[in-house]
């Protein structure tokens, strides 16, 4: 008796196999960015479709990203950023994520784009931080001033920006893609924190004369890893609350 399960064979949509010759083109630099796609009509009759398909396929691609649709003009291919898919999927990806966890991933991840970003950075990526150092620095005195939603979301932000540099610096894109992925949590995360810092330095229970954005900052110039994990652990850090 043959014990083999039997493997059910799988039709593979007209849709799916126009989405996966579209997608090897691209991939292949037959159509390149910003290359206009023949017409619905011309890859109908390419592909051995009708229309119909072909305009399913394309909104497929266009949805996540790979292709845009001009009124009157026709389809075209994009520039693809991972982060025109994150921004519509990480809301539901985390929504039962802990902020624990979230927590270990940056230690992981952002902690090694500083390493990289001591080996890797170039003057002018140095220069960036700086510039995006100085733009968190001043709204987190605005947000000190005004104690507003505004000027709390303006400083979130900045924050976010300043630790996305780094990982930019890093030249690893995959890290920068994975920062993007979480960014919506780590916003969330950071809108906490801010708040409750603030709370304990309006108490005098907090000193943070010297913010540690600055020493990581400093660290990273100096090609100071010992010194840059140390103060990018405390902006990190969750347990003084």
């Amino acid at each position: 008796m043959d014990n083999k399960k039997n493997k059910k064979i799988t039709h593979i949509s007209a849709v799916d196999q126009v989405c996966s010759n579209l997608k090897e083109g691209i991939l292949s630099g037959e159509w390149t960015t910003g290359t206009k796609l023949p017409s619905e009509s011309d890859l109908s009759a390419l592909y051995g479709v009708n229309r119909l398909t072909v305009r399913m396929a394309l909104q497929t691609l266009s949805t996540i990203g790979v292709v845009e649709t001009r009124a009157g003009d026709g389809t075209y291919v994009k520039s693809f950023s991972i982060s025109h898919i994150f921004h519509h999927v990480s809301d539901f990806y985390y929504e039962k994520k802990s902020f624990e966890e979230i927590y270990a991933l940056r230690r992981l991840i952002e902690v090694e784009c500083c390493r990289l970003a001591i080996l890797n950075a170039t003057k002018e990526e140095e220069l960036e931080l700086k510039t995006s150092l100085d733009q968190y620095l001043v709204a987190k005195e605005e947000f000190r001033k005004c104690l507003t939603d505004e000027s709390l979301n303006t400083l979130v932000d900045e924050d976010l920006l300043f630790h996305y540099q780094i990982c930019l610096m890093s030249h690893n894109s995959v890290y920068a893609d994975v920062f993007i992925f979480t960014k919506n949590i780590i916003r969330q995360y950071l809108s906490g924190i801010i708040s409750k810092k603030n709370d304990l330095w309006l108490q005098k229970k907090y000193n943070d004369d010297l913010d540690d954005h600055v020493s990581v900052y400093k660290s990273i110039c100096e090609k100071d890893f010992e010194s840059c994990k140390k103060f990018y652990y405390k902006t990190l850090s969750m347990e003084m609350f």
